[in-house]
C-alpha cells in the first residue's frame, strides 16, 4: 500500500475469539521477522521501491465484528 511516498507492508490478522489470545498478539517476534524478510524480497524483485520510506502496520480484527468495535490498525507497528 502506498501512503503518500511511503510504501507500507500490512499484516492482516483474524482471531474469532481471545481465547489463545488476541490478533496482536498472534505477531510474535518470529512472524515479524517472516514479514520483514517478505518485503524485503518484494523490494529486491521490485527495485523501483527501493528508495521509497517503508513501514509495517498490522490490521487486527477479532470477534464476529460487522461494525469498526472489533477493528484495529496499528501504523509503525514494528521496524525493519
Amino acid at each position: 500500500m502506498l501512503d503518500r511516498a511511503t510504501l507500507v507492508f500490512v499484516e492482516v490478522r483474524y482471531r474469532s475469539s481471545m481465547h489463545y489470545g488476541g490478533a496482536l498478539e498472534s505477531i510474535t517476534p518470529a512472524k515479524q521477522e517472516k514479514i520483514m524478510l517478505a518485503a524485503q524480497s518484494f523490494l529486491h524483485q521490485h527495485p523501483q521501491w527501493q528508495n521509497n520510506a517503508c513501514r509495517f502496520d498490522v490490521v487486527a480484527l477479532h470477534g464476529n465484528c460487522p461494525n469498526t468495535r472489533g477493528f484495529q490498525w496499528l501504523r509503525h507497528a514494528f521496524m525493519l
